[in-house]
């Protein structure tokens, strides 16, 4: 029996309504077969740049200061690294119970998840003292790694092999979405506590979460002809990606776009030569290196074996890949972060640029944070500056990491 035209309507509907669904909780549906995804992030291939980076790549892992995994760091020879000491400040704390700790070497590779939102932060940093990390998070925020934990020399071989940053913060003091605001868009709107995305995939009921209709530097891209794409690790699928770990998906002009895909697009398209511009690269939270998700171990390997596959592509000789950690996660660092406005900067991080056209065996001491990778793409891609953050002076744009 031919179905009336009542009835097509209906199934149309039902239809419509299970496509919904499926986007909500698996995110579009044009990137859940790992390779499809517009070649060279849709832009130009061979767009103008102002250095010899054709290709740029940013790794996110996660929560960890600079102190926690490069506190015991040897620099290269006639190189310098600010790390902690017997008289730096807060070396020596009193916990929640009254107890004095001091820094700690950590065995287990697998640390514990510690409280990182922004009332925590404002403690530990304790105006500048930075002396109110055991009695916030614990005595546990004191631990450390060093190279005897499997995996942290791999940190350390890349960073002497290329080039790092101790001089280099966290945007803002507090916790996702609002570090990658920062990256991408120089702002985090003022907002210090952290909601979900209005937009889906896998974005729970959230009274507090608005769309954000902030510029950034994708739709800047997109408007050049510069290809970009945010890759994620396990993208829509909802028990392994966290969507509050990707900035794009918060706002209007790039959610659910053809610039988010999953992670394997990007290994397809470095296989076939087709990366875009600019890459984002987020793990899932078995290799983003997140306490209480993934070992130390898991998110050196992961981070050596991505670096191996782009060094054996074509690719290779202009592209830059720079390594950074989202947050301190609630770890002791004892640098006092600048305070530029009422946001931050927040707590120091790690950060890493593996290129060969980075200076090699450096470490790189200029003030930094996440709004530098911002202004390099700005720079090198010819792109305006965004707000007054963005902009500001300040800050450095990485540049000087590099040979060029």
């Amino acid at each position: 029996m031919r179905p009336s035209r009542r009835s097509k309507l209906l199934i149309g509907t039902i239809a419509v309504a299970l496509l919904t669904v499926a986007i909500a909780c698996r995110g579009p549906l044009n990137v859940q077969d790992g390779v499809t995804g517009p070649p060279f992030g849709g832009g130009d291939p061979n767009v103008a740049t102002n250095s010899p980076v054709k290709h740029l790549i940013v790794v996110v892992f996660q929560n960890r200061s600079f102190d926690h995994l490069f506190g015991h760091y040897t620099p290269p020879s006639g190189q310098t690294v600010e790390v902690a000491t017997s008289t730096s400040p807060g070396w020596t704390q009193t916990d929640a119970n009254g107890a004095t700790v001091s820094p700690t070497l950590l065995a287990d590779p697998s640390s514990p998840d510690l409280p990182h939102n922004h009332a925590n932060y404002l403690a530990s940093y304790n105006g500048g003292a930075m002396n109110g990390f055991a009695a916030e998070e614990g005595a546990q925020s004191m631990g450390f790694y060093d190279s005897s934990t499997m995996g942290v020399s791999t940190f350390y071989s890349y960073a002497t092999q290329f080039a790092l940053a101790d001089n280099y913060f966290s945007s803002v003091l507090t916790s996702a979405p609002g570090q990658m605001f920062y990256a991408v868009s120089g702002t985090d709107n003022d907002q210090f506590f952290s909601t979900q995305p209005v937009y889906g995939p896998c974005n729970d009921p959230d009274p507090a979460a608005t769309a954000n209709t902030n510029p950034n530097v994708g739709t800047q891209m997109t408007q050049k002809n510069v290809g970009w794409t945010w890759f994620h690790e396990s993208y829509g699928q909802c028990t392994q990606y966290v969507q509050q770990q990707n900035p794009f998906q918060y706002f209007t002009s790039t959610q659910n776009s053809d610039h988010i895909q999953d992670l394997a697009v990007f290994y397809s398209q470095l296989q076939a030569g087709n990366t875009p511009s600019v890459s984002f690269v987020q793990m899932n939270p078995s290799h983003s290196g997140h306490p209480g998700s993934s070992s130390i171990t898991s998110a050196a390997n992961f981070l050596d074996q991505f670096v191996k596959q782009v060094q054996a592509s074509a690719s290779w000789n202009d592209t830059a890949i720079v390594v950074i950690w989202d947050e301190g996660g609630g770890w002791y660092d004892h640098v006092p972060p600048p305070q530029l406005d009422s946001q931050g900067l927040g707590i120091r991080v790690p950060m890493i640029v593996i290129s060969p056209l980075a200076k090699k065996g450096i470490v790189y001491h200029q003030l930094a944070d996440h709004t530098s990778i911002l202004k390099f793409i700005q720079w090198n891609w010819g792109l305006p500056s965004l707000n007054s953050r963005n902009s500001n002076p300040a800050i450095d744009d990485l540049r000087g990491m590099f040979t060029f």
